[in-house]
């Protein structure tokens, strides 16, 4: 019987569609990961844009000052309405307000969800995101999604200001985590 043997051209070529290809699956797992950054980087973005103009528009005294029994002033439809407008037209799941208590929990200020609002006073999942832009007075992103009792979410939470400059609360957007 003869034995078939690969000439010296044959294991060139297959050596060098050994390396283009290995080249290749290099290359790509770099493209994927710099466009999974890329793509995080601009929703990140856009959450905060939501949560930096719905900051502001929303009076600061009022929030500061608020505590659970005003729903007829004008100053509180007002806040209501503020939300409305971005639960209507921006692609979030919700938005509402939060502010530390005095024992360092973060509750609900004012929650405009119709269907199962969060009660003012009613402690909620703390976030390292919460925990950032109370602490800094600066607007940031949750890099890990949260699970409450509403479902999964990346937040992105913005600080709003009473008129002597105290951050009286923070304005929440809550993202689907699933995506």
């Amino acid at each position: 019987m003869d034995k078939k043997t690969f000439g010296y051209t044959t294991k060139i070529m297959v050596l060098a569609i050994a390396v283009l290809l290995a080249a290749n699956v290099l290359l790509g797992g770099l493209l994927l990961l710099q466009s999974e950054s890329a793509l995080r980087k601009l929703i990140n973005e856009r959450m905060l844009d939501v949560a930096n103009t719905a900051a502001d528009t929303m009076d600061g005294d009022f929030l500061r000052d608020y505590d659970g029994t005003d729903t007829k002033s004008a100053a509180y439809l007002k806040t209501i309405e503020n939300f409305r407008v971005f639960s209507d037209n921006m692609q979030l799941n919700y938005i509402y307000s939060i502010k530390m208590d005095e024992n360092g929990r973060f509750i609900f200020v004012i929650d405009p969800d119709p269907e199962d609002p969060g009660l003012y006073g009613e402690e909620i999942v703390q976030t390292e995101g919460q925990m950032e832009a109370w602490t800094t007075k600066t607007a940031t992103v949750d890099q890990e999604a949260f699970l409450d009792r509403w479902g999964k979410f990346y937040s992105a939470y913005s600080p709003v200001f009473d008129g002597e400059g105290n951050i009286a609360a923070l304005i929440a957007v809550d993202f689907d985590g699933n995506w």
